[in-house]
C-alpha cells in the first residue's frame, strides 16, 4: 500500500489481526502487528512515515498457529 487509502482496501480484503511492514526499513523499524482499526491507522500512518519509497506490505498475521513436524 502507497497511502492510507490502499491500506484501508487491504484491511478490508484480509482482516485483523494483520501485521504491517514498512519497505526499506532497518530492523523492521515503524512496523507492528494491529488487533484494531485504531491500532492500524497508526502503523500504518507511523509505517508510510518510515519508509523511504512511502509503501507498506500488509499481510495477515496468523500470530497463535502452530507447526508440527512429522
Amino acid at each position: 500500500a502507497h497511502s492510507m487509502e490502499e491500506a484501508a482496501a487491504v484491511l478490508e480484503r484480509i482482516g485483523f489481526p494483520v501485521i504491517i511492514r514498512p519497505s526499506f526499513t532497518l530492523g523492521g523499524s515503524g512496523g507492528g502487528i494491529a488487533y484494531n482499526t485504531e491500532e492500524y491507522e497508526a502503523i500504518c500512518r507511523r509505517g508510510l512515515d518510515a519508509s523511504p519509497t512511502n509503501e507498506l506490505l500488509i499481510e495477515e498475521c496468523i500470530l497463535g498457529w502452530k507447526e508440527f513436524e512429522m
